[in-house]
Order: C-alpha cells, then sequence, then structure tokens
C-alpha cells in the first residue's frame, strides 16, 4: 500500500500544485496538533475537575469539530493534490463531504454560541440579557444537539448529490470538488441548496458580529465608568477583557476567512462553470480557521497555558533527575 501511494506520489507537479500542497501541508500540520493540544488539556481539567465551565466547553467542541475538518477535508485534498487518487469512490465522496460541510456549518454556529455566550456572561444587571445567565449552564446541551440536528439536516443534500469524478457528461449545475463532485440534477436544486447555505450563514453570522459588537460596547462603557478607580483595582477586570478579546478575535478570524469562502460561494452559484481552483481557495480558507483558532487559545486561554507550563516543568525536573542520576 505505501508503495503504491509512493509510486503515485512520483508523478511531476507544477508551480501552482507544489504551492497547493504545501499551504495544504501547513494547515495540516498546524491544526491537527493544534487541535488535539486543546481537546487533550480540556480532557485533563474535565477528568480532574469533574465539570468544564460553559465556555470551556464550547471552545472544547469547536476544537473536536475543527479537528474532524481538517481530517475530512484537509488530509483528502492534500492526497489528491499529490497525485493521490486511491481511495476516491462514490460512497467515500459523500462522506467526507457529508462531515466536511456540517463541521463547516457546525464550525459557524459554535462561535456565535461563543460570542452569545459572552455577551450574556458580562451583560449589565439591569440588562434583559442578565436574566439568562443563571440558565446558561443548562442551556448548554440542549443547544449542541440542536446545532448538530440543524446542520446534519440542512447538509443532506450533500449525500444525495455527491460522487466520485467519472469519465463522462455531467450534469450543468456541477461543482467540482477536485477529488469529488457535487452533480446537482437541476437549477431549482442548485440554487435552492446554495441559497438556503447562503442565508443560514448570513443569519449566524450577522448575529455573531452582533454580539461582538454589544460585547464592545458594555466593555467600552465599563473602562469608561472605572477611569476614575485606581488602578488596582481595575485590574480585577482583566479577566472579563482577556475573554471578551478572544472571542471578538474569533469573530474576526471566522469573519475575514468565512467572508472569503462565501465570497467565493457566490460566485459559483453565478457561474455556470466553475473552476476547480476556485472551490480549492473555498476550500483553504474555510480551512484555515480551523488551524488558526487552537492557536489563538493555546496563546491566550490562561488554562490551557497553564497546563502546558506544568507538563513542561515536569519534563524539566524529570531531565534533571536523570542528570543528577547519572552523574
Amino acid at each position: 500500500m505505501v508503495a503504491v501511494i509512493v509510486s503515485r506520489l512520483k508523478r511531476p507537479m507544477d508551480l501552482r500544485t507544489i504551492l497547493e500542497a504545501v499551504s495544504n501541508l501547513l494547515l495540516i500540520a498546524v491544526g491537527i496538533p493544534g487541535n488535539l493540544i486543546v481537546l487533550l488539556v480540556f480532557g485533563y481539567i474535565g477528568c480532574t475537575e469533574r465539570k468544564l465551565l460553559p465556555a470551556d466547553s464550547i471552545v472544547f467542541m469547536m476544537m473536536f469539530v475543527h479537528l474532524l475538518i481538517i481530517l475530512n477535508r484537509g488530509i483528502p485534498q492534500t492526497l489528491f493534490t499529490l497525485n493521490y487518487r486511491g481511495f476516491y469512490d462514490s460512497s467515500t465522496c459523500k462522506f467526507l463531504i457529508y462531515i466536511f460541510r456540517m463541521t463547516r456549518a457546525m464550525s459557524l454556529s459554535l462561535t456565535f454560541l461563543l460570542s452569545a455566550y459572552q455577551s450574556v456572561l458580562i451583560a449589565p444587571a439591569t440588562s434583559w440579557l442578565s436574566y439568562l445567565k443563571p440558565k446558561l449552564p443548562t442551556l448548554l446541551l440542549p443547544s449542541f444537539l440542536f446545532l448538530w440536528l440543524l446542520n446534519g439536516v440542512t447538509c443532506i443534500h450533500s449525500i444525495l448529490y455527491t460522487s466520485q469524478i467519472q469519465n463522462f457528461t455531467t450534469f450543468k449545475f456541477t461543482l467540482n470538488l477536485s477529488y469529488c463532485i457535487v452533480e446537482y440534477p437541476s437549477e431549482a436544486s442548485y440554487f435552492g441548496t446554495g441559497t438556503m447555505t447562503l442565508f443560514r450563514d448570513l443569519f449566524f453570522v450577522f448575529f455573531m458580529v452582533a454580539a461582538s459588537s454589544y460585547i464592545l460596547f458594555v466593555l467600552y462603557r465599563h473602562r469608561q465608568q472605572v477611569k476614575g478607580i485606581r488602578s488596582s483595582e481595575q485590574n480585577q477586570h482583566t479577566p472579563e477583557m482577556r475573554a471578551a478579546k478572544i472571542v471578538v478575535t474569533f469573530v474576526t478570524l471566522f469573519v475575514v476567512f468565512f467572508g472569503i469562502d462565501n465570497i467565493t460561494w457566490i460566485y459559483t452559484l453565478s457561474a455556470h462553470k466553475v473552476p476547480a481552483d476556485i472551490n480549492n481557495v473555498r476550500v483553504f480558507f474555510s480551512s484555515l480557521y480551523a488551524s488558526v483558532a487552537p492557536i489563538v487559545v493555546i496563546a491566550s486561554n490562561k488554562k490551557v497555558n497553564s497546563k502546558l507550563q506544568c507538563t513542561k516543568t515536569v519534563k524539566v525536573s524529570q531531565s534533571k533527575t536523570t542528570i543528577v542520576s547519572i552523574a
């Protein structure tokens, strides 16, 4: 099996293909370890402390979804770029494209959920959002189940219309996804599913940006109110500021990357024949968020940092003990 893969990877590639392969490999090299590290850290915290805060649970679910995105889209896309065609039958294509589209939609939904949670958490006591604070832990699991069900149902067309690339004439309304194709039988199904997906994404993006804007507004007003307080007392509010900055960073990255994704998606709806390179660009930017998000968590989350620092300390102490025993 390995010999077959190696022989197929020895085919010559042009500069464009090499750049595409390198970019996909970078996404894999960064995204898989990054998401695994965050998952393992939060899994360890959940086992030792017997619970996770709602925000940590949302981030944990996001990293799990991002790992699935890279595994189900990044790896097959990279293998295809490297001229490997070993396992792209219709059943595999249906599975890969369905999981990718569902997890992509879940990434969007969970980013919205995180921003909504943070906006409720920092809402003033006089705001109507403050009444939701005690209910947040009980609403988390139903929210997860609802989002998985919603995105699973809205992506079911991927199973119906996806197939492997074959050497015969395809339908007029066809999306070329490099190693698989999505063939819509009619113009109504093509524009219907595309419009539904676009409006679903815009719905979550709109409320995500609204929640982030509310967070920034509340923090700005709070900052204005405490300007006369001593700096030592102002430091008590740094956790709120840090959490808000993380959420706003997530939303900003998402809007930029998925904005490019949706712009190319609108283009595919308006064009009759879409080049494979356009879909490759769209896939790259939709997968880029899944690779960058764990870096943001590792760099900014104190819990993750503390656990990683403890691991480093243990390794250093063990190495010193070994040196002393050898001496």
